[in-house]
């Protein structure tokens, strides 16, 4: 889906293509083959880490559509929004929290000397990428949209909070292996100072909802500042 991304319609093209054996097995007449086909025309997009779910929450809507039991409008009124919550779960879970957890982990470990195991953790996050991807889009094929209230009760957004400040203590622990901890004598207001920031920084983004752009925009002047000798150090 994602080697099939437009600019026009997003996942469109790639999501024909993933469901037409589906939807050709379901719909054996050409009519309702065409009126099935014509469902998916539109603009289509969400969280690529999500789209096993999305792919098989759509074609147990299909099932149902088949079989009489949903009318067809019923594919048209809850797609959007079922892609537009999953790509929201996606961005805050996958691509906010996991991927920088796994990109800190593997600078730290690498900045620490252990290769192998950096390619050890990056199989096993790989992997279980792998089974959520399967385990979900076979969940959502067979339960259908009622297993969104099963995703709601792992309680990922809450999880994301947690994770948040695993990234900050990874963040702290990558900036000890800077060469910042090879200088003698060593700066350790520096070092506590700059990783308390993180901290604080992380917690005020986690509980108080403050924008991170702020946040960066406030670093990066910071750093202008002390560049041009304005702020010292």
């Amino acid at each position: 889906m994602n080697a099939g991304t437009t600019a026009r319609g997003m996942q469109q093209t790639g999501l024909l293509f993933v469901l037409s054996p589906a939807l050709c097995w379901l719909y054996p007449e050409g009519e309702a083959r065409a009126r099935a086909f014509a469902r998916y025309g539109g603009h289509s997009n969400t969280h690529p880490f999500m789209i096993p779910l999305f792919v098989g929450i759509l074609l147990s809507l299909e099932e149902e559509i088949a079989r009489g039991a949903l009318p067809e409008l019923a594919v048209s009124s809850v797609r959007e929004t079922l892609a537009t919550t999953l790509s929201a779960l996606g961005d805050s879970f996958f691509s906010g929290t996991l991927l920088p957890l796994w990109a800190l982990l593997s600078v730290s470990l690498l900045l620490s000397g252990h290769t192998m195991l950096t390619c050890v953790a990056a199989a096993v996050f790989f992997l279980i990428l792998l089974f959520f991807r399967a385990g979900s889009f076979f969940s959502g094929l067979r339960h259908g949209m009622p297993v969104l209230v099963r995703l709601k009760r792992l309680n990922l957004i809450n999880w994301v909070d947690r994770l948040k400040m695993v990234n900050a203590v990874l963040v702290a622990q990558v900036i000890w292996h800077l060469p910042l901890s090879r200088i003698k004598p060593f700066p350790w207001d520096v070092y506590i100072l700059g990783a308390l920031a993180v901290l604080m920084a992380s917690w005020m983004v986690a509980r108080l909802r403050l924008p991170r752009i702020l946040l960066w925009a406030m670093t990066l002047g910071a750093l202008i500042l002390m560049d041009v000798d304005l702020i010292g150090m």
